[in-house]
Parts: C-alpha cells; sequence; structure tokens
C-alpha cells in the first residue's frame, strides 16, 4: 500500500508540474511584444537639399575669409613675404576644396529629382568658374614658394593676389547665385529646401 500511495503521490505531483508548465508556457506565449513604430524615412531630395545648404554654408565661410586677416611676425625667421604666401595658399585651398565640394554635391542631385534640374544647370557654371578662379590663384602661390629668387616671389604673389580677387568675386556671386535659387524655389524643389534643417539657418 505504501509503494502504491508513493506512486499515486509521484504521479500526482508530476500532473501538477505539467499543469503550471503549460499555463506558464501559454502565459508566456500568448503575451506578444509591443510592436515599435517605424520612423519615416527622410525624403531623398529633402536629404540632398540639406546637403546643399551644409556646403554653401561652408564655401560662404571660405569665401568671406578669403584675403582676410594676413598677418606676419617680424620676429619670424620667415620673410613677410612667405608668411602671407603661407596664408593666402590655406585660403585659396579652402575656397577651391569648399567649390569643389558642393559642386559634387550638385552633381549627386537624386535622379528623379527633375525639379532640381535648371537650378543644378545654372549654378554648376558658377561653381566651375570659382574653382577655376582658385585653382589659378593657387597654382600662381606654388609659383612663388618655389621661386628661386625674391623678385620672381613678389611678382608671382601679385599675380596670386590678382586671381585670389577674382576667385573672390566668383564665389560671392557662387554663394549669392545658391542663395536666390534656394530661397526663391517653389513647388517641389521649394519643399526640400524648406524641409531641410541644414537650410532653415542659411
Amino acid at each position: 500500500m505504501r509503494r502504491m500511495a508513493f506512486g499515486v503521490a509521484v504521479i500526482l505531483a508530476a500532473g501538477l508540474l505539467a499543469a503550471c508548465g503549460s499555463s506558464t508556457d501559454a502565459g508566456s506565449m500568448g503575451a506578444s511584444p509591443s510592436a515599435t513604430p517605424t520612423p519615416t524615412p527622410t525624403p531623398v531630395s529633402v536629404v540632398w537639399a540639406g546637403q546643399v545648404c551644409g556646403d554653401m554654408d561652408r564655401v560662404k565661410a571660405s569665401v568671406g575669409s578669403l584675403g582676410q586677416n594676413l598677418s606676419y611676425d617680424v620676429t619670424s625667421d620667415r620673410s613677410a613675404l612667405e608668411q602671407i604666401q603661407r596664408q593666402l595658399t590655406v585660403q585659396v585651398l579652402g575656397v577651391g576644396d569648399a567649390a569643389d565640394r558642393l559642386l559634387t554635391t550638385l552633381g549627386a542631385v537624386p535622379v528623379d529629382f527633375t525639379a532640381a534640374a535648371d537650378m543644378v544647370a545654372t549654378l554648376t557654371k558658377s561653381g566651375q568658374d570659382t574653382k577655376a578662379a582658385a585653382s589659378a590663384a593657387s597654382g600662381h602661390l606654388q609659383a612663388a614658394a618655389s621661386a628661386g629668387d625674391v623678385l620672381t616671389a613678389v611678382a608671382e604673389v601679385g599675380q596670386a593676389i590678382i586671381a585670389a580677387k577674382a576667385a573672390y568675386e566668383a564665389g560671392q556671386a557662387f554663394v549669392g547665385a545658391i542663395g536666390t535659387a534656394t530661397s526663391t524655389a517653389s513647388g517641389e524643389l521649394g519643399e526640400a529646401f524648406d524641409s531641410a534643417p541644414e537650410c532653415q539657418s542659411s
């Protein structure tokens, strides 16, 4: 009798454990995780417009600093001419690099964003003028740095300053043209620039 009672107790205990396990499993299976809402992706046209505005700000900053704050230290081992030449080189390269980046962005306009085609075609010419003028100034500055005598260096720096002035004017025209194009854009193009956070402070 004791053996039978023990056997019945084991069977009952196993049945209770199975019932509890089934209840737990059923509860865990019935609980469904809360669905996370999928964020709406930013339209490619808005992403592109934001890149245009960000690159335009870099062009604006580099053009604004061109020829500004040129100075030399009389206690330096380098001549005043060499010091100014080095500073101007950095500024000119900054303008050329910023213009090149903006041209690259303009050229990467989304294929299906046909509303931007005319603006891109118009502004690309202005950007190329800026880049060409900056390249010309950079060429004269490189020639000044490698000149074998002071007179040649002075002449090259003089030509570089003229070219830098042309780069400044071309860059100002480039920035102005883009500012006008982005602020007066309408329809789908206007919506893209209005929706891009980078364009709100431009």
